[in-house]
């Protein structure tokens, strides 16, 4: 079993995250603007609230540096790690560690042979 690499993030990537997260609405809340916008029903609103978290935490720093220790995880064959450092860590890690191979076939060859070189033993 290889050593796990942990992952560092760039200065120009610090830059890029935020710090915060954004308050979550509740699921009332959810409920009644899924409901608005979908002719009276409720049902399905649960995939309006995984909208909201993917978009909303998406560039908040604990989710970027999960989806990118999930990748780098994946990367070198480890098992997944439950490690549960914050909700947006976890959800990216969840993200970055089952949709690896996806997002490494979808890279441009530049990305993928700096990510292989940096992250993968």
């Amino acid at each position: 079993m290889s050593e796990r690499k942990i992952f560092e993030p760039t200065e120009k990537q610090e830059l890029k995250w935020n710090n915060e997260p954004p308050v979550m609405p509740s699921d009332d809340e959810f409920k009644a603007t899924w409901k608005k916008s979908h002719g009276g029903k409720v049902t399905g609103w649960g995939l309006g609230k995984r909208q909201w978290v993917v978009s909303s935490w998406g560039m908040t720093r604990d989710y970027q540096v999960g989806m990118w220790q999930g990748r780098v995880d994946k990367a070198n064959g480890l098992n997944y790690s439950d490690e549960r450092l914050s909700a947006g860590y976890n959800i990216g890690y969840n993200l970055g560690y089952t949709e690896y191979e996806s997002n490494h076939k979808g890279w441009d060859t530049a990305t993928r042979t700096n990510f292989d070189e940096k992250w993968v033993n």
